[in-house]
């Protein structure tokens, strides 16, 4: 007989229902795929980014402890070898089930394995089994004692199709917010993603010979993070890798057209990809085939400094303008030409690249001057600007302590050379 295997929890459920109380919220529906990841555990692989949504996680602030997952029948057979920790489960009729006669408990028996009829959850979710998904949302409200009680939804459209009011609440900014601090196990997966990362880059740095072109790069590296286990997203793997010109203007472009990898060339790694849905983010400079100038040196050793001294300073309470003017003040000590003109940011990374509640009235606007919390995982991003040949660029991954940084990335934090720059 087939088991289950043991309980995986993603979510931090005491954190989320605080949330829901703070803001006022009875009940939580998350239908987006990181979302149901994240409060589920269960990896829809059969569900495209690009198609409608037909799973669902209702979740009662009330009743944390029995959440109930929705999902198509289809997806009945893969959940006997699923990590959810919701026993839950229902299923609801989707287009796959046939139209051309009434529909029927037995419609099931397509759809889950013979061995799997006996395991208690598959009978409880039989009888569960609705005509619809909405059907099934609203009984789990109903079940829930959620009717009339307020509900976010991450997903405006679902709510308004469900709940029939203007006046739902937002889910996607409270689970943003919920994913923001991250449990013990979200970061062995972020662990995990940035080991791929950092292989890829360093086996891509190992096959350069002359004459490569950049082209040849991101697929050298493309190919390297899907044998270490990894997914990219092409074009977007390498997406600051801006090496030509004189401009000193930030250029965060993957660079499509191509060009040969001339030495001391300034490449610069800020890579993105994902492994079981958590992304990987950062890199750092890689001096093609040389050893910085005196200017250059100057800046390596700068942001080396400046990300050594925000790691130290990278503790629950301190707010992102703080960390910036240490950086900042870091870069003017080393000497660098216009300490003004580096470039210093951070972002929380996770299920998305940018796992925060974002502020400001249009996503992707100024978020404000948040403040760090214990166990975010923050991806840190220092850059000198200039040309080819002396800008730097350094992008680390960092857990924060109350003690400071817990490193994600293995590597030191000095460019891409034969050897160390700073030493």
């Amino acid at each position: 007989m087939p088991n289950r295997p043991p309980i995986s929890q993603l979510v931090d459920v005491d954190r989320l229902v605080s949330l829901m109380a703070q803001r006022g919220i009875d009940g939580v529906v998350a239908s987006s795929h990181q979302n149901l990841y994240y409060m589920s555990s269960l990896n829809a692989v059969a569900q495209k980014s690009d198609e409608p949504r037909p799973f669902a996680v209702v979740l009662s602030r009330h009743a944390p402890e029995a959440p109930i997952l929705i999902m198509p029948e289809y997806y009945m057979g893969a959940m006997v070898r699923q990590n959810s920790w919701i026993e839950d489960i229902r299923p609801y009729r989707s287009m796959i089930s046939p139209l051309d006669r009434p529909a029927s408990k037995s419609d099931l028996d397509a759809f889950i394995p013979e061995s799997a009829g006996v395991l208690p959850w598959v009978s409880a979710a039989c009888d569960f089994y609705a005509e619809s998904m909405m059907d099934s949302l609203r009984k789990a409200f109903l079940d829930l004692g959620l009717n009339g009680k307020r509900i976010a939804y991450d997903d405006a459209r679902l709510g308004l199709r469900v709940s029939g009011k203007d006046d739902i609440a937002d889910g996607f900014g409270l689970l943003m917010s919920a994913r923001s601090v991250k449990t013990p196990l979200e970061i062995e997966m972020l662990r995990k993603s940035t080991a791929i990362n950092q292989a890829a880059i360093e086996a891509t740095i190992g096959q350069w010979v002359p004459g490569m072109t950049w082209h040849d790069l991101n697929h050298a590296y493309n190919v390297a993070a899907v044998q270490e286990g990894g997914f990219v997203h092409d074009p977007g793997a390498l997406v600051l890798a801006s090496p030509r010109g004189v401009d000193s203007s930030v250029a965060f472009t993957s660079e499509l057209d191509d060009f040969e990898l001339e030495p001391g060339m300034r490449i610069m790694f800020d890579c993105h990809g994902t492994q079981d849905l958590y992304c990987w983010d950062g890199g750092k400079t890689w001096i093609v085939d040389g050893q910085p100038e005196e200017a250059a040196t100057r800046a390596a050793c700068g942001t080396k400094t400046a990300m050594e001294e925000i790691h130290s300073a990278l503790k629950p309470g301190k707010s992102v303008s703080e960390l910036q003017k240490i950086g900042r003040a870091t870069y003017a000590k080393s000497g660098v030409s216009d300490p003004d003109a580096c470039l210093l940011f951070f972002h929380g990374l996770g299920l998305s690249h940018l796992d925060q509640e974002i502020g400001g009235e249009v996503e992707g606007s100024a978020t404000g001057d948040w403040i760090i919390q214990d166990q975010m995982v923050i991806a840190i991003h220092l850059l000198v600007p200039g040309g080819a040949a002396d800008r730097f660029w350094l992008e680390d991954i960092a857990i924060v302590t109350p003690d400071g940084a817990d490193r994600v990335f293995t590597w030191d934090i000095e460019p891409h050379v034969g050897q160390g720059a700073c030493l």
